[in-house]
């Protein structure tokens, strides 16, 4: 009975065991499978992490990207856009430091300099061992050995260690001792070199220092897009470049234009007037041009232009602004020059442009005028106003040489009216004009009167060009200073009215003369030409004056009619200034009683009915009332 119940006892203990140890191997099986997938989850967290941070690495690249395209496709200049690129690179992408070589061209040969590199401490650390900036290194293109001109030359990448090796060759050689420290800071750490090829040219090249020893696959690739970019923006910011510099640049001469002279200008009396700092102005003019072009063919007359632009170019200082204003007049800027200094350069300009050889000329010179600002004035247009009458004043006594601006020699309006007027007629090559001149020499200038030489001016090419039978300027002259009188105008008004009428007849009888002498009517284009010739004289002869606008404002008014249909504004009514109106009716009167040779000359009560018809139309009714009172005073004087 007890061996049985003995049996059965172990028998149970080894159920019971069999069953612990299914338990225990359960156990150990779950505990098994919960490590491998502890581990599993380790790993993949781990992969998460890293998938996360390239992806992260990867929007930083997007948007750094983002920002250099969107710089690229501003309007900003080459360097700002270089430093907006290493900028990103080495703020936002978490580079130690970043820089870009560009191929420049010197005498001595092609040389790369760092164009543009990133501020940070590690710059501070680089130029505390230099003792210098790494901008003032240099690496001449020749130096085969150093591993970025073969990376530029090969258009190859290079990954390399050790700083030092980026610099051999280079100028200022830099010493041993500096090369080491310079490794010793870099480190172990990875340097790229990708070379940048703009429209299959080197520009130059980009070296990134990483923060890691090794970059990966993906690093190198996004590197070489960045490059890519670079090239791109290169060539962007270049064509910018290049419009901008169009756009202030003559397109002959290669000198800046007018427009852009102005802006400088500007800024340069801003300056002047901050710094106490004079600088001063030359303003030339190519002599005889017109008879260069008429001699030569204008071809020739435009590589007269374009030899000034060339010896303007060579003999000025990179802060110099040389500029062509139009025509054959020129004019420079010479920023912290005195007066003496500017008579030197001035000089040495004259002696170059007679010096040099244009074709089939036989010599080229120019007329020069000097002023200096804060010497000879304190206000821009003043200053523009004595260089131009400096220049001309150099045409009028010989051409070919230099006069300098005085405020002690300032001449009043009416002599610049004459010694101006007698400039246009030697351009004209006009007999008169010498005439002038030999009464001018003869006599003292406060003696002479302006009206009295502007109407010999006239009588003379109404001679020389043998056009009206009869001459009616003292009648014109007379009738315009009653009207003046009656009109309650000042002396000084009248005279200028008169002045105004001279110079108007003056520039009418400078027309072709196929068209002064046309036997018939004529055509719509031709009266635009006569109606156009004396406002351009005026103009040109007026325009270094400042205080002569009221002769002008006259003689270009004075077609308009009373009812808006004239020339060449179109104004109406008491909108055309006074004086206008009323040499528009004097004007108008003598060209009705003058012969042309397409018409004979009408009776005076004819043209006064036509006038007094016209009245409230074309002409001021109430001045053709006081016009016809003073033509019917004259009593047989006229026709």
């Amino acid at each position: 009975m007890s061996s049985k119940w003995y049996k059965n006892f172990v028998n149970k203990v080894k159920i019971i065991g069999n069953k612990i140890q299914v338990l225990e191997s359960s156990v150990l099986d779950e505990n098994r499978r919960f490590r491998e997938i502890f581990e599993r989850n380790l790993v993949l967290e781990k992969e998460i992490s890293e998938r996360t941070e390239e992806l992260n690495q990867a929007n930083k690249s997007l948007l750094t990207l983002k920002h250099i395209w969107s710089t690229m496709n501003s309007s900003e200049p080459l360097s700002e856009v270089l430093s907006t690129v290493i900028s990103g690179l080495s703020n936002e992408l978490g580079y130690l430091y970043c820089f870009v070589f560009q191929v420049f061209d010197f005498e001595s040969g092609k040389r790369l300099k760092i164009r543009a590199a990133n501020e940070n401490n590690f710059s501070a650390k680089l130029q505390e061992i230099l003792h210098s900036s790494i901008f003032s290194y240099d690496i001449p293109m020749s130096a085969e050995n150093n591993i970025i001109i073969q990376a530029i030359k090969n258009n190859e990448r290079k990954d390399i260690k050790g700083f030092a090796n980026l610099f051999t060759g280079a100028t200022p050689e830099i010493e041993p001792e500096k090369l080491k420290a310079l490794n010793e800071l870099i480190g172990n750490r990875a340097i790229s070199i990708l070379p940048i090829i703009v429209q299959d040219n080197p520009f130059g090249c980009l070296v990134t220092i990483s923060v890691r020893n090794e970059i990966g696959f993906t690093e190198k690739n996004f590197l070489s897009l960045f490059a890519g970019q670079i090239e791109l923006a290169v060539t962007i910011a270049n064509l910018f470049e290049q419009i901008k510099r169009q756009a202030i640049t003559d397109s002959l001469t290669g000198l800046y234009n007018r427009r852009h002279f102005d802006q400088c200008l500007t800024t340069e009396v801003e300056r002047s007037l901050r710094l106490n700092q004079p600088f001063t102005l030359i303003t030339l003019d190519l002599d005889h041009l017109k008879k260069i072009n008429d001699t030569f063919g204008h071809s020739i007359g435009d590589e007269a232009i374009k030899k000034i632009g060339e010896i303007l170019r060579k003999n000025a200082r990179s802060v110099d602004i040389p500029a062509r204003f139009g025509g054959e007049e020129f004019s420079i800027i010479l920023p912290g020059i005195d007066v003496e200094g500017g008579k030197i350069a001035a000089e040495r300009l004259r002696v170059s442009i007679e010096e040099s050889q244009v074709k089939e000329v036989e010599k080229i010179t120019a007329s020069i005028g000097v002023a200096t600002f804060l010497r000879h004035t304190e206000t821009l247009s003043e200053l523009l106003e004595l260089a131009d009458q400096a220049m001309y004043r150099a045409k009028r006594n010989g051409r070919n040489r230099i006069e300098l601006a005085s405020r002690e020699e300032e001449q009043d309006w009416k002599r610049l009216i004459i010694e101006t007027f007698t400039d246009l007629l030697l351009k004209q090559q006009n007999p008169t004009a010498l005439q002038v001149l030999e009464n001018l020499k003869l006599s003292n200038m406060e003696d002479i009167n302006l009206l009295e030489v502007m109407f010999l001016i006239l009588k003379s090419l109404s001679q020389v060009n043998n056009i009206y039978k009869t001459d009616y300027t003292s009648e014109k002259l007379d009738i315009l200073a009653k009207m003046g009188k009656t009109a309650s105008m000042s002396d000084d008004e009248v005279e200028k009215l008169q002045i105004a009428l001279l110079i108007h007849d003056i520039g009418s009888l400078l027309s072709p003369e196929e068209i002064l002498l046309k036997p018939g009517p004529l055509t719509k284009e031709e009266k635009t030409r006569i109606l156009k010739n004396p406002i351009l004289a005026a103009k040109e002869i007026l325009k270094p004056l400042k205080t002569t606008g009221y002769i002008i404002n006259v003689i270009e008014n004075h077609h308009e009619h009373w009812d808006g249909t004239g020339y060449p504004g179109n104004l109406s009514g008491t909108l055309i200034p006074r004086p206008a109106r009323i040499m528009f009716i004097v004007d108008s009167f003598f060209a009705m009683i003058s012969e042309r040779p397409y018409r004979k000359a009408l009776p005076t009560p004819k043209a006064l009915e036509i006038l007094r018809n016209g009245g409230g139309i074309i002409w001021d009714a109430r001045l053709v009332e006081t016009f016809t009172s003073i033509i019917k005073s004259k009593k047989g004087a006229l026709p």
